[in-house]
C-alpha cells in the first residue's frame, strides 16, 4: 500500500523537483519558492506515511 501511494504521488513530487531546478529569471524566484514549499510538503508526506505504515517495508523511498 505504501509503495502504491508513493508511486501515485511521484509525478507531483517530480514537478516540484523540476520547479526547484528552474532558472532564476524574472519569475524563476517565485517558481523556486513554490518548489521549496512543495518539496517540504512531499517530505512531510513521506515522513507521515512512514510513521503510519512503518519504515521497514521495502520499496521506493524517494522520488529519484
Amino acid at each position: 500500500l505504501k509503495d502504491e501511494i508513493i508511486n501515485a504521488f511521484r509525478p507531483i513530487e517530480q514537478l516540484f523537483r523540476i520547479m526547484d531546478t528552474s532558472g532564476l529569471d524574472v519569475d524563476g524566484t517565485i517558481i523556486r519558492c513554490y518548489a521549496e514549499i512543495g518539496l517540504e510538503l512531499t517530505g512531510n508526506f513521506r515522513e507521515k506515511l512512514g510513521q503510519l505504515l512503518g519504515r521497514n517495508q521495502d520499496g521506493a523511498e524517494n522520488g529519484d
